[in-house]
């Protein structure tokens, strides 16, 4: 071949690649996808969320990635196609439904950014219990309750949820209890509904013979409560002490136990805490180093309650299982003190010359603000133990009960109650439930019906308790 004809041939190799290059088709587009997963009850980004992305057309082709800490996710190369997007996490288990999928055209190699959320509050407790009414609050408990064996419940549970109100009357505050109770599933999953927003709830599970304790939980503002609650069995048994007399007390017993340390907010232990389970009737104090411990404890869901002097009541549930190291720790808040720009107190703290002109009359006990300092109260009952006439005995929920000692025919019964003069209907005795005793500045006890003031006179046959709040009368002055 000369070179001439070689020179032509080149030029047509190069121009026909050239062609070529021109007709061939471009690289399907790969996009970037980026977004967030919002939680829409607890106002939050969701981490650790498995986020799918899968192709219409083939079943087979998923993507998928994790959200990091900061709850963002993001999956490159991802091929052009038509995708449904959803995530996958625990959280959404314990609510007892699945993301919602979103449909996702991927087109160009433009990057793509999406926001993934679960339900709201409000779309879950609508979806569980209706659409709101003006008879019952917009509030709902709801979570699954575990047998502390690890079996699954062998009979639908029962959980109750009892919240209080108050309201005026003729004759004074009353106390008015409120009653919710759902059924779970064969699962054992439970929606309890019409429970109120930003209140504190006490609850109970039942399953068969076996139960929780009684749990004080609050209610968030969203009014979506979201708690398992853990049954197990217990065995009632009767337990000689010595306090105040050789008494009988009933006390649970089991094979769960429990420790823990008693903090203030900076971490420091407080020594002779008293920690209490309630409804167990078992008590323990905390040492130097705030450590606690119980044994023999019913398995289940219980509350713990922890006090001291100097610092506020601090309640937290606790889950008992036989097998298992439970532990939970307490924190202690101090008392707070009011600024006194923001203080309202009223000139006296008793109406002194009434309390005097009634002490001295002789029918009834009275004590003081010394007699108060003398017995450093905890509880309320630690203010009426040994008093003529008085029993204390344990409550429901491990805080002592105020009775009167019942006389003949008659059983222990709980007083009548005055707080600064008003009635207010307290009909176990459990004082502590809206008195704190820090806050008591002197108390008039009439056991005796007979010897009753008029005003402090009512219909209930047991006597009456009247307890005076409020400022000390050697506090220092206001300032102007």
């Amino acid at each position: 071949m000369s070179l001439k004809s070689l020179a032509a041939a080149t030029i047509l190799a190069v121009a026909a690649t050239a062609a070529g290059a021109q007709t061939r088709p471009a690289a399907p587009p790969r996009a970037r996808v980026r977004g967030e997963i919002v939680d829409s009850v607890r106002n939050r980004l969701l981490t650790g969320a498995t986020v799918q992305l899968s192709a219409t057309d083939n079943s087979g082709r998923i993507l998928s990635t994790t959200s990091n800490l900061q709850g963002i996710f993001q999956i490159d190369e991802v091929p052009a196609g038509t995708y449904l997007v959803g995530f996958l996490h625990p959280f959404l288990d314990s609510l007892g439904v699945e993301s919602n999928l979103l449909r996702l055209e991927v087109s160009t190699d433009e990057p793509i950014s999406l926001t993934l959320a679960t339900p709201s509050a409000a779309t879950l407790i609508e979806a569980r219990c209706g659409a709101p009414t003006a008879e019952l609050p917009r509030g709902m408990f709801f979570g699954t309750v575990r047998s502390a064996s690890g079996s699954a419940i062998t009979t639908p549970a029962r959980v109750r949820a009892q919240y209080n109100t108050n309201r005026v009357t003729e004759r004074g505050l009353e106390r008015v209890p409120n009653v919710r109770i759902a059924t779970s599933n064969a699962e054992g999953t439970f929606a309890v509904c019409g429970v109120p927003a930003n209140t504190t709830i006490t609850v109970r599970g039942f399953s068969g013979a076996d139960s929780s304790g009684f749990v004080e939980l609050p209610v968030p503002g969203n009014g979506l409560l979201l708690r398992d609650l853990v049954i197990g069995s217990a065995q009632r048994v009767q337990q000689r002490t010595t306090a105040g007399g050789a008494r009988v007390t009933s006390v649970l017993t089991g094979k769960a136990a429990l420790r823990g340390v008693a903090r203030n907010q900076t971490g420091q232990p407080v020594n002779g805490a008293r920690v209490t389970l309630w409804g167990t009737g078992v008590e323990a104090t905390a040492n130097a180093s705030g450590q606690y411990q119980f044994a023999a404890l019913p398995e289940g869901t219980y509350t713990v309650e922890v006090r001291a002097v100097g610092f506020q009541p601090h309640r937290a549930p606790a889950d008992l299982f036989a097998a298992r190291d439970n532990v939970v720790d307490l924190t202690l808040t101090p008392l707070i003190t009011t600024v006194d720009t923001m203080r309202v107190r009223a000139n006296r703290a008793v109406p002194l010359e009434e309390f005097e002109r009634r002490r001295k009359l002789g029918f009834g006990h009275f004590l003081t603000e010394d007699d108060l300092k003398k017995k450093g109260p905890t509880y309320m009952g630690d203010i009426f133990r040994g008093l003529p006439g008085v029993v204390t005995m344990p409550g429901q929920f491990g805080r002592d009960r105020v009775l009167i000692r019942g006389t003949g025919m008659t059983g222990d019964c709980a007083p009548a109650v005055f707080l600064n003069g008003l009635y207010v209907n307290i009909e176990d005795g459990d004082l502590d439930n809206i008195i704190n005793p820090k806050d008591v500045r002197a108390i008039e006890l009439y056991s005796r019906v007979a010897s009753i003031p008029l005003q402090f006179q009512t219909r209930n046959g047991c006597g009456s308790a009247v307890i005076w709040t409020g400022a000390r009368m050697d506090d220092p002055p206001v300032k102007k």
